[in-house]
């Protein structure tokens, strides 16, 4: 199909369903994407004892490592409640499945990560190619780089209208980041990211969780 003639991503409904599927997720749903959560919260807790380039480094590293885990469960339930009717039972192979989601989550991750640090742009059209890789592992049992090339496929044409999407997810984050810096980034801070994090990041799963399934079933 050429660029032309790929039909729009509806902004307003993908976020409609977002929210429903955030409200149908429910305490599994915070629970798993409070683990989440946890993992640059716990960082940034151990930056308050080292200030040393080298351990942050290796911190952070560390972190995209364990991020991918746990992302796993929060990409299926997420999936799950923005498909109603449409079961994703686990499999025999799910521990082969999320071996290549980690693989796959870290470099995209480290991809975003560079391209931000260096370009902001580059980084967030990264992101947007990108987007779509969890829910095809968790649904197609895709591996990890194929599942980075798919996302690619299936996002084409409709990139900046995914950034739309992601953008009113990011505004979620704006209380628990005011909350961070206006902290000083201490101790209470850090909780306070964490809890008011929690639900945005549960909320932006489910949004392009509800992305994901319109541009997949066309």
């Amino acid at each position: 199909m050429s660029r032309s003639n790929i039909p729009p991503l509806p902004v307003g409904r993908v976020l409609r369903k977002g929210l429903a599927g955030f409200r149908t997720g429910g305490g599994a749903l915070l629970a798993r994407a409070g683990v989440m959560m946890a993992v640059p919260a716990a960082v940034l807790l151990a930056r308050l004892a080292t200030d040393g380039y080298w351990t942050n480094l290796a911190l952070w590293i560390l972190a995209l490592v364990v991020a991918g885990y746990a992302a796993w469960p929060v990409s299926r339930t997420a999936l799950a409640a923005v498909s109603p009717g449409v079961p994703t039972p686990p499999s025999p192979d799910d521990l082969w499945v999320r071996d290549g989601f980690v693989r796959g989550s870290a470099v995209c991750f480290l991809t975003v990560a560079v391209g931000t640090v260096f370009f902001v742009v580059p980084g967030i059209m990264v992101l947007m190619i990108y987007s779509l890789y969890p829910f095809l592992i968790v649904e197609r049992k895709a591996s990890g780089f194929p599942a980075l090339a798919q996302s690619s496929q299936l996002t084409s044409g409709n990139r900046i209208r995914l950034l739309g999407v992601v953008l009113a997810c990011a505004v979620l984050f704006a209380p628990g980041l005011t909350a961070f810096y206006a902290g000083n980034q201490g101790l209470a801070a850090i909780i306070a990211l964490w809890l008011l994090g929690t639900p945005a990041l549960a909320i932006g799963f489910t949004c392009v969780a509800a992305a994901y399934r319109e541009l997949a079933h066309r």
